[in-house]
């Protein structure tokens, strides 16, 4: 996820600067995109796992109460 942390520190260098106007070189943009599409992937996948993990309660009755 380096290429998150540098487009986080390339925002930041340019607010410090008052900037406008912010563009970057369609590599770079590229490997942003790569590194949010894995992220994206990753919490698909831990909740999926999580959704898994959680017991469903299909059918409820008040038992001998």
């Amino acid at each position: 996820m380096i290429h998150i942390n540098n487009f986080i520190d390339r925002i930041k260098f340019f607010e410090s600067r008052n900037s406008k106007d912010f563009i970057i070189p369609l590599e770079e943009a590229k490997n942003l995109h790569n590194d949010i599409t894995k992220l994206l992937l990753l919490v698909h996948e831990v909740k999926t796992q999580a959704d898994k993990k959680t017991p469903t309660l299909d059918d409820v009755d008040g038992g001998n109460w």
